[in-house]
C-alpha cells in the first residue's frame, strides 16, 4: 500500500489489530463468565427451592418424614435430611460441588454438615434450605473463588 506522497506503508492494520484484539477478547471473556455466574446463581436458587419443596412435603405427618419428629420421637426414615440434600444436588444441574446448608434456626448450629429444621417439624413451621457452591473462572486467572448461595424458605404443609 502506498501513501499519497509515494512512500510505502506496511503493517498498519496488523498493528491496530494487535492493539484491539486483547481488549476484544477480554470483553468477550467477561461476558461469558458473567453469563456463567448468572447461570450458577439461578441453578442454586432453583435447587434450594426444590429442596425446600421436598422438605415441606415430607414433614412430620408424611409417610417418610425428613428431619426431626415432634416430641423427640425417632425418625427411622430420614432423620438428618439426607434425602433433602440429595434433591438439592440432583437439581444443581451442571454445577460441580454443590452443597446443602441448613442455616441456624431455633438454637441449631446450622451449616452443611449439621442440618437443622424447626424443633417439631410440624405443619406451619418454616424450613430454610440454602444451597452453596464455589464459582471459579474457566481460565486460570488469579481471582478468588466466589461463593454463590441460593436459598428458599417455605412453610411445612404436610
Amino acid at each position: 500500500m502506498r501513501r499519497r506522497d509515494g512512500r510505502r506503508v506496511r503493517g498498519q492494520a496488523l498493528t491496530e489489530f494487535a492493539f484491539v484484539l486483547p481488549i476484544f477478547l477480554l470483553v468477550l471473556y467477561s461476558i461469558i463468565e458473567f453469563g456463567r455466574y448468572v447461570y450458577v446463581a439461578q441453578v442454586m436458587n432453583n435447587a434450594a427451592r426444590e429442596g425446600a419443596r421436598y422438605a415441606i412435603t415430607h414433614g412430620s405427618l408424611s409417610l417418610c418424614p425428613s428431619g426431626p419428629m415432634p416430641g423427640l420421637a425417632t425418625n427411622a426414615c430420614d432423620p438428618y435430611g439426607i434425602k433433602v440434600q440429595d434433591v438439592v444436588r440432583n437439581f444443581a444441574v451442571g454445577v460441580a460441588g454443590a452443597n446443602v446448608a441448613f442455616p441456624a434456626q431455633s438454637g441449631c448450629a446450622g451449616g452443611v454438615a449439621n442440618p437443622c429444621w424447626p424443633v417439631d417439624n410440624a405443619r406451619g413451621a418454616n424450613v430454610t434450605v440454602v444451597a452453596q457452591t464455589l464459582f471459579t473462572t474457566l481460565l486460570p486467572i488469579p481471582l478468588p473463588p466466589i461463593t454463590v448461595d441460593g436459598s428458599s424458605t417455605l412453610v411445612i404443609n404436610h
